[in-house]
């Protein structure tokens, strides 16, 4: 399969020749995929390879892991797993639940979200935004380009949406940031299409956290 699509499941032959790299990042979904290439690509300038693997929803990591276990037999370099998950309204159970998919494929979690474990393949959590908060990868994006014009005119018009009662959506920051990418220079719909633009600011404090985290995952050494 191309880069960036879910892990082939029930087929232990696949694989194994899925994984190409030693450095694994999970996310939620395809359009994340776009995002989390382009956020690694600036975070590490001529870094190791990681491979960004979309495991098909939030529900699926649990399925994912055991899909990965089975192909690590087949490639014992492996070195660490990074995981990305989006905390939605509960950040704590984000994270409980990504570490229970963790412990079922009989892999060790991390003690806490943005830390890795010592083991090998050493793991890790970061539950978007900041371990702690509601909100998604829509809410770092929205924060990245905080105070620009573009933002300024986009937070206005959901104040006008809002002071109208002509708003239904039940996540703003995903209604900021399509609003934000439908003024853009080639308007698109998606957040990880705008990151393969440049449409959000990776060099702002809103993707630190998340930047040093993809750090973490490159640097991840083998136990001693």
């Amino acid at each position: 399969p191309p880069d960036g699509s879910a892990l082939p499941q029930n087929r232990p032959a696949a694989l194994s020749s899925y994984i190409r790299s030693d450095l694994l990042l999970l996310v939620e979904g395809k359009d994340e995929v776009n995002l989390f290439e382009a956020l690694v690509r600036r975070s590490l300038v001529d870094g190791p390879d990681i491979q960004v693997i979309d495991v098909g929803g939030k529900d699926n990591f649990r399925r994912n892991f055991m899909a990965i276990r089975t192909a690590a037999s087949a490639r014992p370099t492996l070195r660490a797993i990074g995981v990305v998950r989006d905390a939605d309204d509960d950040a704590r159970g984000a994270f409980d639940s990504v570490c229970h998919g963790i412990r079922s494929a009989n892999y060790e979690p991390p003690a806490s979200h943005g830390e890795f474990s010592d083991a090998l393949p050493a793991i890790g959590v970061f539950v978007v935004p900041d371990g702690t908060e509601r909100g998604a990868v829509e809410t770092i994006c929205r924060r990245s380009v905080q105070g620009d014009d573009t933002a300024m005119c986009v937070e206005e018009y959901l104040r006008c949406l809002e002071h109208h009662h002509a708003t239904h959506s039940r996540n703003v920051d995903k209604s900021f940031a399509h609003a934000y990418l439908a003024a853009t220079l080639d308007p698109m719909a998606r957040v990880g299409e705008g990151a393969l633009q440049g449409v959000w600011d990776f060099g702002s404090p809103a993707f630190a956290e998340l930047s040093e985290f993809i750090r973490q995952l490159a640097d991840a050494q083998t136990p001693s």
